[in-house]
């Protein structure tokens, strides 16, 4: 069955089985959850790349630790282009206190931490 665009474009009309928690267990684990509010700690090792997977809410995510160069993986497995907002606000850091990043809910795809750094934060996604 093929997706329309606008199936892809509507975060309800993504596939549940994608969602971060339940494609990439390992590294999204749930500290917090209601009809509201589902708060993520997130991990990714130095040189690790995550499954594939989804967000589907807008969300915060506050880094505690993050180095660069982290890389948006499209499903296919090709380097997307670097012009996502956590991508480019992690670029700017000066590494200085927390990170913290407002971003869109994000589609199927995953996260290479190219970096000799682990990758450590709480992702607050907002249902509502």
């Amino acid at each position: 069955m093929a997706v329309s665009n606008i199936d892809q474009l509507d975060p309800a009309q993504w596939d549940p089985n994608l969602d971060a928690v339940i494609a990439a267990p390992a590294n999204h684990k749930v500290l917090f959850e209601n009809e509201r509010l589902r708060v993520l700690e997130v991990i990714l090792e130095p040189e690790e790349e995550e499954p594939t997977h989804h967000h589907r809410w807008p969300s915060v995510f506050v880094f505690d630790q993050v180095g660069g160069p982290i890389h948006d993986m499209m499903p296919d497995g090709t380097i997307a282009p670097p012009n996502r907002d956590v991508i480019q606000a992690i670029q700017a850091w000066d590494g200085k206190g927390c990170l913290v990043v407002h971003m869109a809910p994000q589609p199927a795809g995953r996260v290479l931490n190219a970096s000799g750094k682990t990758l450590h934060g709480v992702r607050i996604e907002m249902k509502s």
